[in-house]
């Protein structure tokens, strides 16, 4: 039923997932160990040549750093990823840092781990755990969101119907945005696209008829995980 409703609004070569999990926001966390200095950054990225940019652009934000560690994946328009010890030991920075994001279930993110090195050898174990430790708290501080294939509606309706319609589409789950009033009233709804007929009937209902539902598209849209 998923692909038949996707087709409806996107091209038959569409290969996008229904759902998938990324970071919520870009945050940065740092610690110590042994006198080494460790910064975790972790964000949401669009594709590889955006990885690439923000690998730049920490290099010059902490351009003194010893090491600039970093991992990354994406699931489409096509799967890719990248991870670099950045001459740490191999196996000890790079891969551990990615397995964070795959254990996690991750994509579409990127994490950068930033070490000044502080004069104490932390042996391969002990980088191993500084990184993931690194990586897994970049990742808690910047939040986890599962993005879902959503059906944008708008909807058109008297004046005298807007208040009631949209206490009932917001107690049937329908996510709403802010309305427009002009000749009738107006608003965005986005739902799951196999729920398209409910909205339907529903502002049915609720005008006698009287209200339109038109269809602007599908895109992804955020869903928290608690």
């Amino acid at each position: 039923m998923y692909e038949s409703l996707v087709h409806k609004y996107l091209p038959a070569d569409f290969r996008g997932p229904a759902s998938w999990t990324t970071v919520e926001r870009e945050a940065q966390i740092e610690f110590e160990e042994r006198r080494s200095r460790f910064i975790g950054i972790c964000l949401p990225i669009a594709n590889g040549a955006e990885a690439e940019a923000r690998l730049a652009q920490c290099r010059a934000d902490f351009p003194d750093a010893t090491h600039w560690v970093y991992a990354w994946q994406h699931i489409f328009p096509e799967i890719g990823g990248k991870y670099s010890d950045d001459g740490e030991p191999k196996g000890t920075a790079g891969m551990p840092v990615l397995d964070v994001l795959r254990k996690g279930g991750v994509d579409q993110a990127q994490i950068l781990v930033v070490r000044y090195f502080g004069g104490v050898l932390l042996g391969t174990g002990g980088l191993v755990k500084c990184y993931t430790q690194a990586a897994a708290q970049a990742i808690a501080a910047a939040g986890l969101v599962t993005m879902t294939l959503q059906l944008k509606m708008r909807v058109m309706v008297p004046y005298g119907v807007y208040d009631s319609l949209r206490y009932k589409l917001e107690a049937a789950g329908f996510q709403q945005e802010e309305a427009e009033f002009g000749l009738d009233v107006e608003w965005l709804v986005a739902l799951p696209p196999e729920r398209e007929e409910d909205l339907r009937a529903l502002v049915a209902e609720q005008s006698q008829g009287e209200g339109i539902c038109a269809p602007e598209g599908l895109a992804y849209a955020p869903r928290g995980i608690d």
